[in-house]
């Protein structure tokens, strides 16, 4: 496990005792009519009192490999609370906090993971301050930590979480700007934000401040035809100034392309993206690659489904040249036999740069309330 995650999981602990009161508060609230996860607004409350609107995703995994000496099992996913409150007609919050439990003990650890305020002034512009999920390219902000509208089980290697092993700035804090391009008739978006960056070094700082005057940057477009209802193209482009263990900068580039296609019935999404990172003192500049092609099709309840992903680093790049390039197979079904709970399974044949190729079978249960 990489240091950062390591650390991180220690800040967890660490700070369990206020998050379970956090965690307390949460689940004391009446939950209202289910929403869909990435719902960011709703009707203020009638009595002029803001009201808070909660929901739970919740997992059940079992796993095994091929390898002798790696024991099939049993596991808890993530719980993630997803919170929204309309404080009146413009403004709204948003929080998700997520709650892992160890499934031999009763050692519970969490994170918040996204806290916004929203403020809308209309259609073309919503901008949002706090933590929130980064705009780059198309999987990162349309899929959160509830497992359950993901087709696939775990997200594609590329868009991995910081904490298991991911090389994206996945989270930011800062401000975020989205909305609709004027005079496009609603088919051109854009995403603009500005954050603190990902942190390499020091990942054990109580305060989490940003580590040089440097702020990351984010800039996507993206185009949904209004004649093929589902299908949407982008681009995003994300730069930040990174410091390494010595202080000296390391420049970060990040580019985005995608095409996604998705209807209840279709779903078609394809990613590529490099990383470029350039050390202040050499002239040398190390890309990296990665991206995935995923295919799926609902068959009424049961929609069988394909991803092909891969990762490819190169090693001597800062920060990330430790992680392993990889390439993964996976074929699976999944299958909704009530409204809220699913249940998919899957075949998975993974390969890195350090073994060679392991398959895999993956079953996890999913379910909102």
């Amino acid at each position: 496990m990489p240091e950062a995650a390591h650390d991180r999981s220690r800040r967890r602990r660490e700070g369990g005792g206020f998050r379970a009161v956090l965690v307390a508060a949460l689940l004391t609230v009446v939950p209202g009519r289910l929403a869909a996860q990435t719902m960011e607004h709703q009707d203020p409350s009638p009595n002029g009192h803001p009201e808070v609107v909660v929901h739970a995703f919740g997992s059940v995994d079992w796993g095994g490999t091929g390898e002798p000496q790696t024991p099939n099992s049993f596991a808890l996913g993530q719980l993630a609370l997803f919170a929204t409150s309309a404080i009146n007609d413009r403004v709204s919050v948003l929080a998700e906090l997520v709650v892992e439990a160890s499934a031999a003990t009763t050692e519970v650890t969490t994170d918040l993971e996204r806290l916004q305020l929203t403020y809308r002034l209309n259609d073309a512009f919503n901008i949002s301050a706090g933590r929130y999920h980064t705009g780059i390219g198309y999987y990162n902000a349309a899929f959160h930590h509830g497992s359950y509208f993901e087709t696939t089980i775990g997200r594609p290697r590329i868009y991995a979480f910081e904490d298991l092993g991911g090389v994206l700035p996945i989270h930011e804090v800062g401000l975020s700007a989205r909305g609709i391009v004027p005079r496009t008739g609603g088919a051109l978006r854009y995403v603009a934000e500005v954050g603190n960056g990902r942190r390499w070094t020091d990942v054990d700082d109580e305060k989490g401040l940003d580590q040089n005057r440097a702020k990351s940057t984010n800039l996507g477009l993206s185009l949904r035809p209004e004649r093929w209802r589902g299908a949407e193209i982008g681009v995003s482009a994300y730069r930040d100034d990174i410091p390494d263990a010595t202080g000296l900068a390391v420049s970060n580039h990040i580019v985005a392309a995608y095409g996604v296609y998705r209807t209840p019935a279709v779903e078609l999404m394809a990613e590529w993206l490099q990383l470029s990172y350039r050390p202040q003192d050499s002239a040398t500049r190390y890309d990296n690659h990665g991206g995935y092609v995923q295919a799926s099709r609902a068959f009424g309840p049961i929609r069988p489904y394909y991803r092909y992903d891969r990762l490819d680093i190169d090693p001597g790049t800062p920060f990330i040249g430790g992680f392993d390039s990889s390439a993964t197979h996976v074929l699976g079904a999944r299958f909704d036999p009530a409204s809220w709970v699913g249940l998919k399974a899957q075949y998975e044949r993974l390969g890195t740069s350090s073994r060679s190729a392991a398959n895999g079978v993956h079953v996890q249960l999913v379910f909102v309330f």
